[in-house]
């Protein structure tokens, strides 16, 4: 993004800070030298050749492009004052003695000089840049990003807590898994019977299980990944089997249970409790950008448990 130097008037104090400025904020500096040496400051010396010592004291990378021969330009385009065109060559003399110089004769030998030099100098020397505003993150993007590095750092300490092979310190004071655990279930009884008379009633029980009961059924499933979606659709099939197998002690012939609830805070509830308790934890495994899904597995202590919870015991007093 050119900030050229010829759309800036050097004529005061406060236009020489401006100019100053842009030099400090630009990666390269291109010095054009023709047939002029121009306007001079109060020093004495010309604008151009005091833009171009302040850029090497701030050491920005140099591109010289000299005229190949000023001596041969039209006199509108060279400076008519001896002065003046002594400091022109003395300026040049200083600039050769410095740098590697290009030269052009033509505007259009100026234009091709100025993209390959510019080619060739970003990179031997790499600079910072600009950058579009629309190319800039959002403040969303930066808000994502800062998340998935705290969720980095969440995940590699569950995958440190998930390598053992018994529960998570500071668990002692939580409810375990031989524990009750009482979930409020809505259901419809659909049917022909005496206590039913109304097709579609809407009845409330209360479910009491253990949290060996809930983890024992949705373990199996969770020994390679289980999406966050299916987890939470086996703990409700879990309390619906539940309301299913306790109600249907109460069904009269031609009734059945319908459109069965149980509450998502309870659900959170049980995917919570499990997590603490050591048993599941949220997968670290790579996957897809398009796949945003969160996914659970078992931990190594989990995956124990569940061994001890649902694998089948000699009978005692058997023999092989």
């Amino acid at each position: 993004m050119p900030a050229g130097m010829e759309l800036f008037a050097a004529g005061d104090d406060s236009a020489w800070d401006l100019i100053k400025d842009v030099i400090d904020d630009s990666d390269y500096y291109v010095l054009i030298v023709g047939g002029r040496y121009g306007s001079l400051d109060e020093g004495g010396i010309g604008f151009t050749e005091k833009e171009y010592l302040y850029a090497l004291e701030t050491k920005k990378p140099v591109i010289p492009l000299l005229h190949a021969n000023p001596n041969n330009l039209p006199r509108e385009r060279t400076e008519s004052d001896a002065a003046s065109w002594e400091k022109l060559q003395a300026f040049r003399a200083k600039v050769e003695k410095k740098h590697t110089c290009v030269y052009w004769s033509t505007p259009d030998e100026l234009k091709a000089r100025v993209v390959t030099s510019l080619m060739s100098t970003t990179k031997r020397h790499p600079a910072i840049g600009w950058v579009r505003a629309d190319k800039l993150p959002s403040e969303d993007v930066l808000s994502e990003l800062l998340m998935l590095r705290r969720r980095i750092s969440e995940l590699e300490s569950d995958s440190k807590e998930g390598g053992s092979l018994a529960p998570p310190k500071g668990t002692e004071g939580l409810s375990q898994g031989g524990d009750a655990f009482s979930v409020p279930v809505e259901y419809s009884v659909f049917g022909d019977g005496d206590i039913y008379k109304r097709a579609g009633t809407r009845l409330e029980r209360e479910i009491s299980v253990t949290w060996d009961d809930i983890f024992s059924t949705i373990a199996p499933s969770m020994i390679d990944d289980v999406s966050n979606p299916s987890l939470r659709g086996k703990i409700r099939q879990f309390f619906w089997e539940e309301t299913r197998d306790l109600v249907s002690l109460d069904l009269k012939s031609g009734e059945f249970i319908d459109s069965f609830e149980v509450s998502q805070e309870d659900i959170d509830t049980c995917v919570i409790q499990l997590r603490a308790l050591g048993l599941i934890r949220e997968s670290d495994r790579q996957r897809s950008v398009k796949d945003t899904q969160s996914y659970w597995r078992l931990t190594t202590y989990g995956d124990l448990r569940m061994t001890q919870l649902r694998a089948l015991r000699r009978p005692q007093g058997g023999s092989v």
